[in-house]
């Protein structure tokens, strides 16, 4: 089973949240190996999904290893 995926949640420069993103990718085979590839657009969907308020804003998803709360 592959490890969640951390989103910070950017307005700006300004953080606005972080989110755990669970789901699973599409395996491909990257350099003879098989990996995890997740599309931009199911990420993006599953953000506005759990946060609707956030549709239509000037928002930046980033992915990151670092966990802002326990």
């Amino acid at each position: 089973m592959s490890k969640p995926i951390l989103l910070d949640i950017m307005q700006g420069d300004t953080f606005i949240m972080q989110m755990r993103y669970d789901k699973h990718g599409f395996p491909e085979m990257i350099d003879g190996e098989v990996v995890e590839v997740h599309r931009a657009e199911d990420i993006e969907e599953f953000v506005y999904s759990k946060r609707p308020s956030l549709r239509g804003k000037n928002i930046r998803i980033e992915t990151t290893d670092q966990r802002v709360y326990p």
